[in-house]
């Protein structure tokens, strides 16, 4: 079985374990922390969900917030997750239109990059995608969408529930403006063979390694051959020149590992019997590993090392 396969099991159990042991706040777009659940926050989620709205909708009681410290209560074993994507508050509301019901949850999550990381989370490739906020996919009964440092989840049943959740979307991103753009960073790796909507966002243990962290990853795939391109974000070129070396040495203690200078600068070839191969360069301050290496993984490799200078 090749790395990636093996290691996905581990990364959620490892997620979810590292949820414990993270802060109850962070700053938010580089400015000052934010109070969590704030008089100010609570307010500015409510202007989302104010009358008037699709279909007459009436709100069946007061919205109910929750921030990290009460997220357990709403959401039982679901919220580590989400406490790991720096969650900050919640907004959830029920609303009732004819014989139709819904349920909205906004959820907070103090920066676009981390809304975005906790999205990618839950998508999958196979889902009926949807030209809503950034991006918006549906099924039955359920319309969930990214905008801003926003993830909203909607759900419905009864007569014309369907419909009316696609209006509720629409009316609430118009309500949310902000940014409607990806990552930067995912607009500047090659376009060429990548997977539609495999693009993720982990703030803990990429592929199971913690000095990966926080990192993009990417799947790539050339007829059955499927690779994954994985994009580590240091703080400077420094410490991904010291990310690529811990790399290195994890492969040398368990199978073999060698310079690469085909691949540029620093690059290494690494392999072992348990997990497999990878091919890594350090450009600027991002470490780039291609994991189970196929078809013209050198040169994605490489292409993203340029796009990134």
């Amino acid at each position: 079985m090749k790395f990636w396969a093996r290691r996905t099991n581990w990364l959620i159990s490892g997620l979810l374990a590292a949820a414990a042991f993270l802060p109850q706040s962070s700053a938010s777009g580089g400015g000052a922390p934010r109070t969590q659940a704030s008089d100010i926050d609570q307010k500015h989620l409510l202007t989302f969900v104010g009358a008037p709205l699709p279909g007459h909708a009436t709100a069946q009681g007061a919205p109910s917030f929750y921030g990290p410290d009460k997220l357990y209560q709403f959401m039982d074993g679901g919220a580590d997750v989400y406490l790991l994507y720096d969650f900050q508050v919640l907004l959830h509301a029920d609303f009732k239109s004819g014989q139709a019901e819904l349920g909205v949850d906004i959820f907070d999550m103090s920066s676009a990059e981390d809304a975005f990381g906790i999205y990618a989370a839950e998508r999958s490739p196979s889902y009926h995608f949807l030209d809503i906020g950034i991006e918006a996919y549906r099924s039955e009964g359920v319309l969930n969408f990214l905008q801003d440092r926003y993830y909203v989840k909607l759900s419905g049943s009864g007569p014309g529930a369907n419909d009316l959740l696609q209006q509720f979307a629409r009316v609430l991103s118009q309500r949310i403006a902000g940014t409607r753009s990806w990552p930067p960073l995912l607009k500047k790796i090659p376009q060429e063979h990548r997977v539609k909507y495999s693009e993720q966002f982990t703030r803990k243990d990429p592929l199971g390694h913690s000095f990966l962290s926080p990192a993009y990853i990417v799947s790539y795939k050339q007829g059955a051959a499927e690779s994954k391109l994985l994009i580590s974000v240091a703080k400077d070129p420094a410490e991904a020149k010291i990310r690529l070396e811990a790399l290195a040495k994890y492969f040398r203690g368990s199978g073999k590992c060698e310079t690469a200078p085909d691949l540029g600068n620093g690059a290494i070839r690494a392999s072992n019997t348990f997990e497999g191969h990878v091919i890594a360069v350090a450009q600027g301050r991002y470490l780039i590993v291609v994991v189970n290496p196929a078809g013209n993984s050198p040169a994605l490799l490489k292409q993203t090392a340029q796009n990134l200078k």
